[in-house]
């Protein structure tokens, strides 16, 4: 198991109450802050001359890798280091690969289906991770690798562990013991990346069974079918897995266009926090006129929160707009604001003066009563 600072502490001659206790043999105040620095893989254990055999060992043995990490082109597979993403945060997404076969007859339809396959999620565009094939032509494997989708064969697959799938408990236990193996036990036996290949093409029981291995625990999963909406669904499950709970997720701070936007557009504001910006895009993109959204800089950070601590202020929120060269080519010089911000409308109003700052709705999901108010006003 990982040992933590008070497990390496009580091998320390402070922590047993010892003589010696907190000597500062190490270069460090207290025994404490040494066991500290050996947890966090920093301390030199030979500093220490108390240390004791069985606390080396178990130091050494805490150096195991606890999963391999390989490497498939720009894709990063296994390398996980904990059970419980709040323990700290899983590593690198499992990988969604599509199967091909040159020799079956639906090939050509296949491929053509992967490689126009593409998905925006906050912000970002998303495919198939990879092909796994043993004969695709190397013309369409260029093709595939220049939209970003890796290929690979046996030979890859030779570096991992596959898990046969019989039934979905069986198989998640079977993924769980050797997970466990390798993050507490750190049993190089289990070190190697997983895989699971699922066959059929019944999307109701795919999804099931695909969700429960990407959240435990495979590394890779190989679809023998390609179903789109599977894999849309299963992007937007990994996306909320494979975060880092200590950080908030978040969007990039620009100005986004629904709906081919024209200089009769509506125009909104809102924070960079993901759940601020898919609330107001989902209803943006359900409108039947185009808009844009500017999203400013707040650190991941919700409307009311961003707003008592200053992230959002009339001055940032100024200068996305400025910058902004599309925004000039709207013809109605307006500005909605979320109702949570009107606070803020007098200072941004003096701040972008040649604009109108209108306070909008206080829930997104009334933004299109909002708009159609504004239409037939």
């Amino acid at each position: 198991m990982s040992l933590g600072a008070m497990d390496i502490f009580k091998f320390l001659p402070a922590g047993k109450r010892e003589a010696n206790a907190n000597c500062k043999k190490c270069g460090c105040a207290t025994c404490m802050m040494f066991a500290i620095k050996l947890s966090k893989g920093q301390g030199d254990t030979q500093k220490c001359p108390f240390i004791p055999d069985e606390l080396r060992e178990k130091l050494e043995h805490n150096k195991k890798v606890q999963q391999k990490t390989l490497l498939l082109g720009d894709l990063k597979i296994g390398g996980e280091t904990v059970l419980y993403r709040h323990e700290k945060t899983f590593i690198n997404p499992c990988a969604l690969v599509v199967e091909l076969d040159y020799n079956n007859s639906d090939y050509a339809d296949k491929l053509k289906r992967i490689l126009d396959f593409e998905f925006e999620c906050i912000g970002n565009k998303y495919r198939v991770d990879a092909v796994y094939s043993n004969n695709i032509p190397d013309s369409d494997a260029k093709l595939l690798k220049g939209k970003g989708i890796e290929v690979f064969d046996d030979n890859f697959l030779k570096n991992m562990k596959q898990v046969e799938y019989s039934d979905l408990p069986s198989t998640v236990n079977e993924l769980v013991k050797i997970r466990t193996s390798a993050i507490v036990e750190r049993d190089e036996k289990y070190s190697d990346p997983v895989f699971v290949r699922l066959f059929g093409d019944d999307f109701v029981s795919l999804s099931a069974v695909a969700s429960a291995l990407v959240c435990k625990y495979s590394n890779m999963i190989i679809f023998e079918q390609f179903n789109e909406a599977l894999f849309v669904s299963l992007i937007t499950l990994r996306l909320n897995i494979f975060t880092d709970p200590q950080k908030p997720l978040q969007v990039e701070s620009k100005v986004y266009e629904f709906n081919n936007p024209d200089e009769n557009a509506f125009i909104f504001l809102t924070t960079n926090f993901a759940l601020s910006y898919f609330a107001v895009a989902n209803e943006l993109s359900s409108l039947k006129c185009g808009s844009y959204l500017v999203i400013t800089p707040s650190e991941g950070m919700s409307v009311l929160t961003a707003w008592s601590a200053q992230k959002i202020t009339a001055e940032i929120a100024a200068k996305v707009v400025n910058s902004s060269e599309v925004l000039q080519k709207v013809k109605v010089k307006r500005i909605i604001i979320p109702g949570l911000l009107s606070d803020l409308q007098e200072e941004l109003q003096l701040a972008l003066p040649e604009w109108e700052i209108m306070v909008g709705t206080t829930e997104a999901y009334k933004i299109p009563d909002f708009v159609k108010k504004l239409q037939s006003a």
